[in-house]
């Protein structure tokens, strides 16, 4: 939890001022729609972050839940708004990100859907000496990708990381190519390889 916390105001401070242009879209879409923003500051502010290094690293404000697929089609569908909100409002409540709402639910509700996503992404990772396996996650209905995706594991997994590299292990190589991003935005060093049945990338952290 600690280092969770740490992870959260190093990147509220480092997006600041990016989160506040994200903010000004953010209050257009939701009065067009009628909709309201997760009244959590923390969820909200940690959603924004997660939009602005998905920009920042990607190129695009795709959906701060869900890394690129590299399929074009869904990507375009992933950015943010997406084009789920309105199936995912009616079953969950929210959104999947539980960053828009109907503008008359409950604080109960919101409540209710932001814990939903957390427990979502912070399931147990399967780290073990200095390797991180990715795979084996459940995938989404909608998008047929996994919840948590490589990208938020990897990132879990460096809040608090006391090691020089860190490997991980990805299904797709489409993740191995996203990592090689992720990685450049950070300033480490990367290389990734295809092995049997899986890829393979390791992160120069120092």
């Amino acid at each position: 939890m600690i280092n969770m916390m740490i992870g959260f105001f190093k990147d509220y401070f480092k997006y600041k001022e990016a989160a506040r242009k994200q903010q000004k879209w953010i209050e257009k879409y939701c009065e067009q729609k009628g909709y309201a923003v997760n009244p959590s500051w923390m969820m909200a502010t940690n959603l924004k972050s997660n939009l602005c290094e998905m920009e920042a690293t990607f190129g695009k404000r795709y959906c701060p839940c869900f890394e690129p697929s590299g399929n074009k089609e869904l990507d375009k569908k992933m950015m943010c708004p997406c084009e789920y909100i309105e199936d995912e409002i009616a079953e969950y409540g929210t959104c999947h990100c539980a960053l828009f709402g109907p503008a008359d639910l409950s604080k109960e509700q919101w409540k209710a859907s932001s814990k939903r996503l957390m427990e979502e992404y912070q399931v147990p990772k399967n780290l073990k000496n200095g390797v991180l396996d990715t795979r084996g996650m459940p995938l989404d209905p909608r998008r047929g990708l996994p919840v948590p995706d490589m990208m938020h594991q990897v990132k879990a997994v460096l809040n608090g990381y006391k090691g020089d590299t860190l490997t991980v292990i990805m299904e797709r190589e489409q993740e191995a190519l996203n990592l090689e991003k992720i990685a450049k935005y950070r300033g480490y060093g990367y290389s990734y390889e295809k092995k049997e049945n899986h890829y393979e990338g390791t992160l120069q952290l120092h």
